[in-house]
């Protein structure tokens, strides 16, 4: 069974790979993608903050539509 009550006395927030400033989500998204486009997102130099660039801007374009709104 887990402990209901971890030390968390040693963990410390990841300081952001970019200089955004809007409050980021407590859960992170994930999905599969095929083996070639993983390799090649492994290899940037900064994947978190392109990866949160590109599903920022497909949603507002796809999601949200051009005025922001949904």
């Amino acid at each position: 069974m887990a402990n209901p009550n971890p030390p968390v006395e040693h963990l410390r927030p990841i300081p952001r790979s970019d200089n955004t400033t809007e409050p980021l989500a407590h859960a992170g998204l994930m999905a599969r993608v095929p083996v070639h486009i993983d390799a090649l997102v492994r290899a940037l130099p900064n994947r978190s903050a392109w990866l949160r660039r590109v599903i920022t801007e497909a949603a507002l374009a796809e999601l949200m539509g051009k005025d922001g709104e949904p």
